[in-house]
Order: structure tokens, then C-alpha cells, then sequence
């Protein structure tokens, strides 16, 4: 890839959604885990299997495959198991002014179709419309900014809701949730926000949500490689929203990179765990904490990968989304305080990375969070922002082996210092 911007195009979304056998590896990447080549090589290979929500055949199948990748490389894995109740989407849309709107459910979903006059203001037999700021939904734990709003809308009688999810770029984004609220009392969806302007007050409106409820379940998949002294702990999250190549694709490649570089280095005792249910609140992460990972007392560090971490920026060029040449400004890297000299070193040049932050003199970013809350010290951290972040439109093109590289490099060159 050069360094000019690249257009989304039909033929690149076709090859986004390839499995890895469309991208061979050449014999130096084979023999390189940490390599551009092999570990964009993953990235498509996660693509490959759809969306990755929680429970999905996706996730699931995500699950498998990593499964299969860490025994080659030697690791005794398992897979910790919980109950994910999964709704089976199968569309959603608004009718207005002429016009079918794309749309996708909020959750917890309400299947079927409520009908009414649009209305900024909730009113008994209206269809609520809400608009939400770019970035709500988008972390975890801040759910009741958007969540108390449509209750509000229910509780005052409205038919059906519409949240407009504002975007950088226009896109529909789609807003995290703690687990297990129950379902809505109405259909309760999300559209674009460059689809606000076709919901005009007043218009005769129709909401159709379709789709069923099952009981499901999804697993955290954790990798042990016993050796001297404590276990260090390496995670990142495997789910999310859709396809999430950037968000959650290029962690996990560079996560799974890791693994099979340091599978010889017997002077390492390993823990790495991948884990599901990130959209709803990190709910997987929660539960390897407090079943599965070593106490903080008996561990050596915890090192997370988080959302974004080798994504390019992205931005609207003659109305149409164009990647950019560089990556997105909105990195960072926290890490404790004694590995500050080692992080700069390892991420040297790297934008957003190269001036790391003490994890506890600032806030921790993402779910490092919990760690820190539950007492593991020292810490790694990484996270990115993008603009693409819980949108339809985020596939293997966000990133690339140019961007996946360094980041891997940095942190191996980090973990060596642990």
C-alpha cells in the first residue's frame, strides 16, 4: 500500500471480506509472526467471518480458529464458557417521506413494527427521534447517556424510537450495553446521521425491526504456556458490533503475533486471553478476572491490546470516505510508571504512541481500567480512536501490514522488558 489515500470501493470490500487464503504469506512472513504480512494476513482472516457479535457464528467461529492457531504454537488452551442470549437479527429500516432507511437495532431488541408521526419530543403514539453526539455507545460503562433518553421516550408513551447516531463521517453507529437489560417495550433502532435530514417532524412513519431472541452462549478463549516464575497476562477483546477488522481485527492479530513469537521463550510464564462480550460492557474480560486470571499478587503484569490499535485515519473526501495516508491521531499508549523509558524506546515515531502516559497518574484507557481497579500492577495499555469505530464500514482496508508492523514490534519490545 502506498501512501496515497484509497477510496472504498465495491471491489475492495469484496477482497475485505476474503479469507486468508487471499492474501498467501511469503516465506519470510511464515517464519515471522510479527511481520506486516502475516499479521495482516490475520486481520483478513478475522474479517472473513462476518460480524462478530457476542455468540454469533462469527465469534464463535473466531473462537475456533485462534483456538487452532495457539495448540500449533504449543499453548494448553481453553475455553471459558458463559451464556450470551443472542438475537438473531435479520433487518431493520424506517419508512419516511418516501424513503427506506437502513437502520439497526439498539439493544436489548424488540422485534416487530410501530408506526406514527415522527416527533423530536416523545409524545404517546409518535415515533421518538433522538439524536446522539459522535462518540456515545462508543466505550463502556456510559451507556445510560443514551439509554436513560429512550426509556424517557417509552415511559412518555411513544411508539417506536429512532436514535440518530452522529458520526465523523455519517456512518450508523452502533452503542455498547451493559449485559442482560431486558428487551425494550417498543422497537428501538439506530440510523445514520446523514440520514437525520430524511425524518422530518411530523412525517407519517414506520419502524420495522425483524429478528428473534435465542438463548445462546460464547467463550473466552485462554492460552497457557507454563514457565519460571509469575504468569504475565496478555488480552484483548475478540467481539463486537460488525465485522470490526480495525476495532478489534488488528488487536487480535497482533495479539495472536505475540503469542507465536513468544512461544520459545521458555523463560516466560504466558496467560493469553482473548475475550468475548466487549460490546456489552466487557462482560468476558469481567469474568476471566475474577475466575480464571492469576491474583494480582501472583502475576508479573497484565498487558492489554484495545480497540484501534493499527488503524488508518479516515475522513470525507468529494462526500466519499477516504482512507488517509497516516494513522489516526487518537492513539495512546498508558503504561506504569517504571516502563515509561522502555515505552518510549519500543514506540519510538509512532504516532500517538511515541509520548506514553503513566496509567496511574491519568486515566487508564479502555478496559486496562478493570485491571487496574482489581490491583494488577505494572500495566500496558494500548487504544486507539477511529472514525470508523462500531460502524458497518469497518474491514480489513482500515488497517494494513504497514501500520500492524511497528505496533507489534513495539509492544514485544515492551513485553521483553517485563
Amino acid at each position: 500500500m502506498g501512501n496515497e489515500p484509497t477510496l472504498w470501493t465495491r471491489r475492495g470490500a469484496a477482497l475485505a471480506g476474503l479469507g486468508a487464503a487471499a492474501l498467501p504469506m511469503s516465506a519470510r512472513a511464515a517464519g515471522d509472526p510479527l511481520s506486516g504480512a502475516a499479521l495482516y494476513g490475520d486481520v483478513v482472516r478475522y474479517d472473513g467471518f462476518g460480524e462478530h457479535r457476542t455468540g454469533t457464528p462469527g465469534d464463535l467461529a473466531t473462537s475456533g480458529w485462534l483456538a487452532k492457531e495457539l495448540r500449533t504454537a504449543g499453548y494448553r488452551v481453553e475455553a471459558q464458557a458463559f451464556a450470551q442470549p443472542v438475537f438473531a437479527f435479520q433487518g431493520a429500516y424506517v419508512e419516511a417521506g418516501g424513503r427506506r432507511i437502513e437502520a439497526f437495532p439498539l439493544w436489548t431488541p424488540k422485534a416487530g413494527e410501530a408506526a406514527g408521526p415522527l416527533s423530536p419530543e416523545a409524545r404517546p403514539g409518535a415515533v421518538a427521534v433522538l439524536s446522539f453526539p459522535a462518540g456515545t455507545g462508543g466505550a463502556l460503562g456510559v451507556a445510560d447517556a443514551w439509554r436513560k433518553p429512550v426509556q424517557a421516550a417509552i415511559d412518555a408513551g411513544a411508539a417506536g424510537v429512532v436514535a440518530i447516531t452522529e458520526n465523523p463521517l455519517g456512518e450508523l453507529s452502533a452503542f455498547n450495553v451493559p449485559p442482560g437489560p431486558a428487551p425494550w417495550a417498543v422497537p428501538v433502532v439506530a440510523v445514520a446521521g446523514r440520514d437525520g435530514q430524511a425524518l422530518p417532524a411530523g412525517a407519517p412513519a414506520r419502524v420495522v425491526l425483524s429478528g428473534a431472541m435465542r438463548a445462546g452462549a460464547s467463550n473466552n478463549l485462554v492460552a497457557r504456556r507454563a514457565g519460571p516464575g509469575k504468569p504475565l497476562v496478555i488480552s484483548t477483546p475478540k467481539s463486537g458490533w460488525f465485522h470490526c477488522a480495525g476495532e478489534r481485527g488488528s488487536g487480535v492479530a497482533i495479539w495472536l503475533g505475540l503469542a507465536r513469537h513468544l512461544a520459545a521463550r521458555r523463560d516466560l510464564n504466558l496467560v493469553f486471553m482473548a475475550a468475548s462480550g466487549h460490546e456489552f460492557d466487557g462482560h468476558g474480560g469481567h469474568l476471566f478476572a475474577e475466575a480464571l486470571a492469576p491474583p494480582p499478587a501472583e502475576s508479573r503484569g497484565w498487558v492489554h491490546i484495545g480497540a484501534n490499535v493499527a488503524a488508518y485515519d479516515f475522513a470525507l473526501v468529494d462526500g466519499k470516505i477516504t482512507r488517509q495516508a497516516t494513522p489516526q491521531a487518537g492513539r495512546r499508549l498508558a503504561v506504569s510508571e517504571a516502563l515509561l523509558p522502555a515505552a518510549k524506546a519500543a514506540f519510538a515515531g509512532q504516532v500517538g504512541y511515541a509520548a506514553p502516559a503513566d496509567i496511574d497518574v491519568s486515566a487508564a484507557p479502555g478496559e486496562i481500567a478493570e485491571y487496574q481497579r482489581r490491583g494488577y500492577r505494572p500495566l500496558v495499555g494500548i487504544v486507539g480512536a477511529h472514525p470508523l469505530h462500531h460502524t458497518r464500514r469497518d474491514r480489513a482496508d482500515v488497517t494494513g501490514p504497514e501500520l500492524l508492523e511497528p505496533v507489534a514490534r513495539g509492544l514485544a519490545a515492551l513485553i521483553a522488558r517485563l
